[in-house]
């Protein structure tokens, strides 16, 4: 069943070319830009548009990660625009309406991933964090992920 509802969700992604949403609830964040979205049909794994997290072993992970548990087994929304390489689902979650992808950028938890994502709210939100020092950007020169991953 959980197949056939993963299944679906790709076939309308791929054939439709829009965003879908889901309403549900994340049950389990796996690291500061991805979790588990459980809806009534089933689960999934999301990997949040436009974001990139510190990795586990990078400073101010811990503190990504529970940005995101902030936000488990409430009533939210997740807009899936497609599928990385890894076969997760590419979303934007909701909460009470509010974009939580952007917050945790705004708030110092996670880069905006400009390689992937010309959102320019997003790319604003990251200013903000930087010119407040927020969150991880209180060290004066951060390592992106995308940097941190290549070492």
């Amino acid at each position: 069943m959980k197949k056939l509802f993963l299944a679906s969700i790709l076939v309308t992604i791929l054939n439709v070319g829009f965003s879908q949403s889901y309403k549900g609830s994340v049950i389990r964040v796996i690291d500061g830009d991805t979790y588990v979205f459980q809806t009534t049909e089933g689960s999934f794994t999301v990997r949040m548009q436009g974001v990139d997290a510190p990795e586990r072993d990078q400073p101010f992970s811990k503190e990504s990660n529970e940005f995101l548990s902030k936000y488990l087994n409430k009533e939210a929304i997740t807009k899936v625009s497609g599928t990385d390489r890894y076969g997760r689902m590419l979303g934007t979650l909701y909460i009470d309406g509010q974009d939580i992808n952007l917050q945790s950028i705004k708030n110092g938890f996670s880069w905006h991933y400009k390689q992937y994502s010309k959102d320019k709210d997003y790319a604003s939100a990251e200013e903000h964090a930087r010119r407040n020092k927020s969150g991880l950007w209180k060290p004066d020169n951060p390592i992106p992920p995308w940097e941190w991953r290549k070492k």
